[in-house]
């Protein structure tokens, strides 16, 4: 029997259809269609159980309200302080009972508890065991905490922070809102399978799974069989993030998801998906998200034992027709063709098994080389230019970006990569993908700055021990400027009991967390205090004003400029990810 060929990708020249939003913003139709059935895309108020609230369509979360006889019980607080002003005028507008905790679903919307919470000593703060750490480390979910600059700037990328109110690349979803922090620690940790009774509610904890982060804390309240959760979402699962993220395991998402179908709930409201009512409702939505979750890893790992490299498994993880077409598996956060080759990477690495891959080419020079065999880069741009006439809009960027590479500085590559990023963002129906697509092609045009590096706030930086940000700091040496260098400097924290080395040997730093176990005395040591570090860690301030703030009990002034010349120091003005036109 013949195959029919699969029809063209969307970005490809496949068709699609666009439509226009209320604030001008051009998206794929489907897209946004598919969406509206999972989500509050406009302000609602929502009672899924006596007693139970939710707060939404008034940004890219819901805020729940728990009600009890003793008191009120909030259930994520929001993006910023200004969600939880929002959030407390809400609350007001139904009740006047006191707030006695805050639940926080997991570390992404804690900001905007001093807002609701008027005496904090008085109020349990209840989350993961892990939050406070989480956050301490920049809250982006990194591996290693010391990319976290880097991965912050990703995150304003992805979620709209660059994107106009109005027009056609207005926010089409996918929206957070940037803005001052009023998080308070968590000072009421629970343990997976714990049950506490707050405001005179019983509930039950889960910790031991999670989805995008590794903090989540799902919560049942057995007296009206409602699950609190941030495991379902109103799209299919997002197993990677294009920000870059803490391994996100498809397995331990579903089985987040199986502990919940376990409980047999009535209701479960939800940190993004509008709240699901009704049992036979509840379990086929976690039916069909489990399939999914389990499709993906298992075709990934089937196209890996067919021999399949991770661009080859794009094209062949797909899920069946009728997970395909569930509500909550929909495309429009993230992309099921990102995720084959990011679970190929965590299983067997960067090498996709074919010898030839094994020592490619740098980028540049392979760009280099492919424009002279394709005639040039005049002849290459010619091609793309056709290539985005007829809507091949990811062979148009290829072709683009081979002469970007040789020369990002020329107008007209800039000006015709910006115009098919734009044209990609304006088709996709992903919001986040939109939001990279739509920042990158305003930034090659010179709209907007678009910093490489973008530390924490100071505040969110100092939850953490200070341990981490001394033992972080060693990987920006210069191997160059400190080849010659051999030098033990102490670092003490005059307002918290931290006093911690860095052994610089030769273009190497050795973080050594107790002085007295160097292979020698220091030569220098810094008395500062935490604002003061934290301050030139972020790059908020300078060499020179750091040290001004500090005392040195051993060693001097100039020494210390020594050790710390050899580091590098980045201006957070001048970093932009793609250079001035």
């Amino acid at each position: 029997m013949t195959r029919m060929p699969a029809a063209p990708s969307i970005y490809m020249g496949g068709e699609v259809r666009l439509t226009t939003l209320a604030n001008g913003a051009l998206t794929n139709a489907d897209g946004y269609a598919r969406l509206q059935k999972t989500s509050y895309l406009t302000p609602e108020v929502d009672r899924p159980a006596p007693g139970v609230t939710v707060f939404g369509g008034d940004g890219f979360l819901n805020l729940s309200l728990i009600e009890g006889p003793e008191g009120l019980v909030v259930f994520d607080t929001g993006e910023c302080l200004e969600d939880g002003e929002r959030f407390r005028r809400q609350i007001r507008s139904i009740s006047d009972k006191p707030i006695v905790a805050v639940i926080y679903s997991h570390s992404h919307y804690v900001h905007g508890t001093t807002a609701l919470v008027d005496d904090t000593a008085k109020v349990a703060i209840i989350g993961h065991p892990r939050l406070n750490a989480n956050l301490g480390s920049g809250g982006t979910g990194n591996l290693y905490a010391e990319t976290a600059p880097l991965q912050i700037s990703r995150t304003i990328q992805q979620f709209n922070y660059y994107a106009p109110e109005q027009g056609p690349d207005a926010p089409a979803g996918a929206n957070i809102s940037f803005g001052r922090s009023g998080f308070v620690p968590v000072n009421t940790p629970v343990e997976d399978g714990q049950r506490i009774r707050i405001a005179g509610i019983e509930m039950q904890c889960f910790t031991r799974y999670g989805s995008d982060t590794d903090d989540c804390l799902t919560v049942y309240l057995p007296e009206s069989g409602v699950v609190l959760n941030n495991i379902l979402w109103p799209f299919v699962p997002n197993i990677y993030t294009l920000r870059g993220a803490k391994f996100r395991d498809p397995r331990e998402w579903r089985d987040a998801l199986a502990v919940i179908r376990g409980l047999s709930p009535e209701a479960l409201v939800n940190t993004h998906a509008r709240a699901v009512k009704g049992r036979e409702q509840v379990r086929e939505a976690l039916d069909h998200v489990i399939d999914g979750l389990n499709a993906i890893l298992d075709q990934t790992l089937r196209g890996i034992l067919r021999g399949l490299g991770p661009d080859e498994l794009r094209d062949f993880v797909r899920l069946p027709l009728h997970l395909a077409e569930f509500p909550n598996l929909a495309e429009v956060y993230g992309e099921i063709s990102h995720f084959g080759p990011y679970l190929f990477n965590h299983a067997l690495g960067w090498f996709d098994g074919d010898a030839a891959t094994i020592n490619p080419l740098p980028p540049r020079e392979q760009a280099s080389r492919l424009v002279d065999a394709m005639g040039g880069a005049a002849r290459v741009l010619e091609m793309a230019r056709a290539a985005f006439a007829v809507g091949e809009l990811a062979w148009a960027a290829q072709l683009v970006n081979y002469v970007f590479r040789l020369n990002p500085h020329d107008r007209d590559v800039r000006g015709l990569k910006a115009d098919i990023l734009q044209k990609l963002g304006h088709i996709t129906p992903a919001q986040t993908i939109r939001s990279w697509y739509l920042s990158q092609a305003a930034a090659l045009r010179g709209d907007i700055r678009i910093p490489s590096l973008q530390f924490a706030n100071v505040r969110i930086l100092a939850l953490a021990d200070p341990a981490e940000s001394i033992d972080q700091y060693r990987v920006r040496i210069d191997p160059q400027k400190s080849e010659q260098l051999d030098i033990v400097l102490v670092i003490a924290i005059t307002d918290r009991p931290a006093r911690h080395a860095l052994h610089l040997r030769r273009g190497v730093v050795e973080f050594v967390r107790n002085p007295d176990d160097c292979r020698r005395a220091p030569e220098i040591e810094v008395l500062t205090s935490f604002e003061n570090w934290l301050r030139f860690f972020s790059c908020k301030q300078s060499l020179p004003n750091f040290l001004a703030g500090a005392t040195f009990p051993r060693g001097d002034i100039g020494a210390a400029e020594i050790f710390f010349a050899a580091f590098d120091a980045f201006d957070l003005a001048a970093n932009p990810i793609i250079d001035g036109r």
